[in-house]
């Protein structure tokens, strides 16, 4: 939802942007004592992804490494070149392309050993494998019961084979890196936080002592990230989990850099964390008023989003409504409804007649309705 999302920046008073020229792909600049900041092209709406290099003694750990097409290859190459000291290790942040894609390749041509979560890694293996994606009957299921009956151009997105040619291979782990765990070393000043929602595994890094967060996609300083429910989700409230990271994040010093995978650095932590839930309490206020009467998630995108959705947006922007949807449940404000058509429909619960809630089976890739706490 790029192009989307990034019409939800913060008043320009409230950020705080570094004084420093945004590199072009492959330059270094530094950013902070310690850190270089370079970018990696994408060939996608969002044109780049930022990478951070942190210094050791023996050279650099990078943190993300762009997608598996041969403009990010080069970018790499030039800043193994130019950046002054070897490239010694590649940290992951989270398993979507444009961080992971070019993992395996830095492992085979600078021979870097990879850091990641755990639960990374087992996206990742699924992800390449096809293991939960080749099943076209499971995706067309998901998009039907949401209301989206014309699946024909939407299934061929999840081929394994297309996922696959995001990625130069599923790279060989060297190290596994838990919430709270610190990188060790001339590195030890930098911590693992494990920040879902955005992203099962997502780990940002902070390094308290110098006010620097290397924050992923966690927070960004004009997009508002993408938090979903697909037919392949675990977390089946993500949008909880994601509000949830964002308060642990809001606790980092009030003069914190933050290092975006996305965009400029900036200070205002806190301010762009306030930006952002205020977002989602408005998403969540809507929603609520539009579900007095039955909705199904894809009659509600024209509510959530400005545009006609279309492809992977249509599949992003679906999951962000059900992500929303599914925490209304959770909060005890929305409820679930079978109806007739297969279509699963949501209404407010202040609103709601006396009618037969939708069973929750293995099958559903909802969650079931739990105690508000």
């Amino acid at each position: 939802m790029t192009a989307e999302g990034e019409s939800y920046a913060s008043a320009p008073q409230r950020l705080r942007y570094v004084d420093v020229a945004t590199p072009e792909p492959g330059a270094c600049v530094e950013v902070a004592p310690g850190v270089l900041w370079s970018r990696i092209p994408l060939l996608i709406d969002l044109n780049h992804i930022n990478v951070w290099l942190l210094e050791r003694s023996d050279g650099y750990v990078v943190v993300d490494t762009g997608m598996a097409v041969n403009a990010g290859k080069a970018a790499w190459e030039r800043i193994a070149a130019t950046c002054g000291k070897p490239l010694r290790a590649v940290f992951v942040t989270h398993i979507h392309p444009d961080h992971i894609g070019l993992a395996g390749w830095l492992h085979e041509r600078f021979g870097l050993p990879v850091w990641m979560s755990r639960r990374t890694h087992e996206q990742a293996r699924q992800m390449l494998s096809g293991e939960f994606i080749d099943n076209s009957d499971i995706i067309e299921a998901f998009f039907r019961t949401n209301g989206i009956a014309d699946t024909a151009s939407l299934t061929p997105l999840f081929s394994s084979a297309r996922l696959a040619g995001l990625a130069s291979g599923l790279p060989p782990v060297e190290r596994f890196i838990a919430d709270g765990e610190r990188l060790g070393g001339d590195l030890d000043c930098w911590q693992a936080l494990q920040t879902n929602g955005h992203a099962d595994g997502h780990l940002c890094l902070a390094d308290e002592r110098a006010q620097l967060l290397v924050s992923g996609d966690q927070v960004l300083p004009t997009i508002s990230s993408n938090i979903s429910i697909t037919f392949r989700s675990i977390d089946r409230n993500p949008l909880h989990s994601f509000l949830t990271s964002l308060q642990r994040l809001r606790t980092q010093s009030a003069e914190t850099l933050v290092l975006p995978s996305h965009g400029v650095p900036f200070r205002g932590l806190q301010a762009r964390i306030d930006d952002l839930t205020q977002h989602h309490r408005e998403q969540l206020t809507k929603l609520v008023a539009a579900c007095a009467e039955p909705r199904a998630a894809a009659e509600l995108l024209p509510l959530m989003f400005r545009r006609q959705l279309a492809g992977m947006h249509l599949f992003l922007g679906l999951g962000e409504a059900l992500a929303h949807l599914e925490y209304l449940v959770h909060e005890g404000r929305l409820r679930r409804q079978s109806q007739a058509d297969g279509v699963r429909r949501y209404r407010a619960v202040s609103c709601e007649p006396e009618l037969e809630l939708e069973p929750n089976n293995g099958m559903d890739p909802s969650p079931p309705l739990i105690r508000r706490h």
